[in-house]
């Protein structure tokens, strides 16, 4: 398979981007970082656009925002604040792992219930069943809540960028994966299951079907679902490439309708169709020193997510160093070969 060369375009700060960022996302979507009590909108080459200083404990997380930062979502571990219209609205929803702004002002919260325990004289929470809260933005009111039945989970959304349905991914270690679309109606949360032992990965921008990476414990295939029937439109296994040693990472995302993005252990980033055909293999160049940026060794891919159309982040290891960099895919680049 011919190979393609990825435009280096900068290094990025010094930072684990795929947990500091909101929303955890493997696909291309508008994020937010909180950094010394000053939330920042992040654009395409996730740069500062917008700034706003907040008024919040420095031990708050970011869970989500709206591009104009009229509206923010923070968690003190204890509570959900949700900042709006000059105010402070708390939600008390203990130890939430995800935010989803919805139409309507509607606000859909994730969070696991918590058992005290001890262990040889000392205390602990330990996580249950996860809960799904529907919350009024304006109010801080719950209006509805379901119980998925994943426990000691870490839930992840990947919200459908039309329609106003959310998948949950709720990520159980090596225990696998349960993943549901949550729906809303007249007030009131529907949840069903989609899949299971599979990563939740990305929604093509149109919305017309959803990625699911392969779990790391289980079948290491990848799948494209038609959205919404969930009908299986293609898959790709990692003996369909007979490769040595071939398996598929969790990590993939939709480029652009027609590109999908995946990584994989061994062998780097593969580009492929829209409909899973493999394309080419990406070349990471090592960016030239400029800048004061240093010229650096190829190293092995550790991370990688969308950040918009042909751009993606790549957390690249070089010995014992780690180093985020943005890279974008030329619009030429697939028909031309690259030694």
């Amino acid at each position: 398979m011919r190979r393609i060369k990825a435009e280096w375009v900068r290094r990025l700060p010094e930072m684990q981007l795929d947990r500091v960022l909101a929303p955890r996302s493997l696909g291309p979507v508008v994020r937010y970082h909180l950094l010394d009590r000053t939330v920042s909108v992040l654009d395409e080459q996730l740069q500062p656009s917008k700034r706003l200083s907040l008024d919040v404990p420095p031990t708050a997380e970011l869970l989500t925002a709206s591009p104009d930062l009229e509206t923010i979502v923070v968690t003190d571990t204890r509570r959900v604040i949700i900042m709006a219209a000059g105010r402070q609205i708390p939600v008390e929803v203990p130890a939430a792992d995800s935010a989803t702004l919805l139409p309507g002002g509607r606000l859909l919260v994730t969070a696991p219930t918590l058992e005290r325990l001890e262990h040889k004289g000392r205390e602990y929470d330990a996580k249950g069943e996860h809960l799904v809260f529907l919350v009024d933005s304006g109010s801080g009111h719950v209006l509805d809540r379901a119980v998925l039945d994943a426990v000691d989970a870490s839930m992840t959304t990947v919200p459908h960028p039309h329609d106003g349905s959310v998948v949950l991914d709720a990520a159980m270690g090596q225990d696998g994966a349960l993943i549901y679309v949550a729906r809303v109606l007249n007030d009131r949360i529907k949840v069903q299951p989609v899949a299971e032992d599979v990563v939740a990965a990305d929604f093509t921008p149109s919305g017309d079907r959803l990625l699911l990476m392969p779990h790391p414990s289980f079948d290491n295939k990848v799948s494209v679902l038609e959205w919404p029937s969930r009908r299986p439109l293609a898959q790709r296994h990692a003996d369909d490439l007979a490769t040595d040693d071939f398996a598929f990472d969790l990590y993939g995302c939709f480029l652009s309708d027609r590109r999908i993005l995946l990584k994989t252990y061994e062998h780097g980033l593969l580009l492929c169709t829209g409909e899973l055909s493999p394309v080419a293999w990406i070349n990471l160049d090592p960016p030239t020193e400029s800048n004061d940026v240093k010229a650096t060794v190829p190293g092995a891919t550790e991370a990688v997510f969308g950040v918009a159309e042909d751009v993606f982040a790549a957390d690249i290891r070089v010995g014992r160093t780690l180093s985020w960099n943005l890279w974008r895919i030329p619009p030429s680049g697939v028909d031309a070969d690259v030694t």
